[in-house]
């Protein structure tokens, strides 16, 4: 790596630690634009060939390291996965696209017939492929976090504080999500949404550990369950509510990751170990996807295949809409 950044030790380590075991060379950049998460742009999913880690300009000391170290994480991940046993990730194509979305209409009909208040149609035909691109963005991301965040804890001691003032501000931000759309999305799918990153950041409280980052102390609308009594939980005012819901869905998910997330952390590095860190989150992202039954929304492909896929995604959803509907619906709905 060449840079005239200033890096600490610790990071210049994790850096050259990646380069050799994937034998590559990474840059480093700075954008004013870049993502508060930082941006991993690698040989593994592009067409490129060199490793470039994206972060925001105005990120110094401690923040830029920790983004650092967590994309050459996913990074190790990623190159020993395609070295090893070849790297996938999970795609759709038009048949994945037309069962998912049939899915989530034959649900939204459940949920539109206790309403009063009706969706309009145009909408509700919208809302089917946004909420699949919305579950296929949050599964191809969810099970890596905490995979990508035990190994940094563990490993780097000096990050714990910067670490975990980060995941509680991503944590708050992700349950935010979708909140607009809480009175439209079928109650099933915001309840699964809320539940996945519940259970993420109830296994990352207990893994890092830090009582901080438990979803009913951080989380403004699961705090009203700390403490809450259990003759009082069990009541219809509580388990009618979304939010008791997710915490009940959330907590079988955290049951699962526990299950698969069975690692040792501090283990030393080897492109064995990040293969096998590769397996794991494969397998935990096919159990969560069997909990919610949606194992037949996605396929596992090569990344070029997401990439194509992701350029089809107009075509693919017009098709699975005809397929549901057919002569129906007009091409002005699609």
């Amino acid at each position: 790596m060449k840079t005239n950044m200033p890096l600490t030790k610790p990071i210049r380590k994790v850096i050259s630690d990646t380069e050799r075991l994937l034998d590559t060379e990474l840059t480093l950049l700075r954008k004013p634009d870049a993502a508060p998460g930082g941006t991993l742009i690698d040989v593994y999913t592009y067409n490129i060939d060199k490793n470039i880690i994206i972060f925001p300009a105005n990120y110094i000391g401690l923040l830029k390291d920790f983004v650092i170290a967590k994309q050459c994480t996913h990074l190790l991940v990623k190159g020993a996965a395609a070295k090893k046993s070849g790297y996938r990730v999970l795609s759709y194509n038009e048949n994945s696209v037309s069962t998912g979305l049939r899915q989530i209409y034959l649900d939204a009909l459940k949920d539109e017939a206790k309403k009063e208040k009706k969706l309009p149609v145009k909408k509700l035909i919208e809302m089917l492929f946004i909420l699949f691109r919305q579950f296929h963005e949050d599964i191809n991301e969810l099970p890596w976090n905490p995979i990508v965040n035990a190994r940094i804890y563990t490993r780097m001691e000096q990050l714990r504080k910067t670490q975990l003032y980060i995941l509680l501000k991503d944590g708050k931000q992700d349950m935010d999500e979708m909140m607009d759309m809480m009175d439209i999305v079928p109650r099933r799918y915001f309840v699964l949404d809320k539940s996945m990153f519940y259970a993420r950041d109830l296994y990352l409280a207990k893994t890092l550990p830090s009582d901080k980052l438990m979803p009913v102390i951080n989380i403004p609308q699961m705090k009203k369950f700390d403490h809450l009594e259990v003759k009082e939980m069990l009541t219809t005012r509580w388990t009618q509510t979304a939010w008791y819901q997710s915490k009940v869905f959330g907590d079988a998910m955290l049951t699962i990751m526990e299950k698969h997330l069975n690692v040792d952390w501090g283990a030393d590095i080897s492109l064995d170990y990040y293969a096998s860190l590769y397996d794991v989150g494969v397998n935990l992202t096919n159990a969560l996807l069997s909990y919610m039954t949606m194992k037949d929304w996605f396929i596992w492909e090569k990344p070029q295949h997401l990439l194509a896929a992701e350029q089809q995604a107009a075509v693919y959803e017009k098709a699975a809409l005809k397929r549901i509907f057919g002569d129906l619906i007009e091409d002005s709905l699609v």
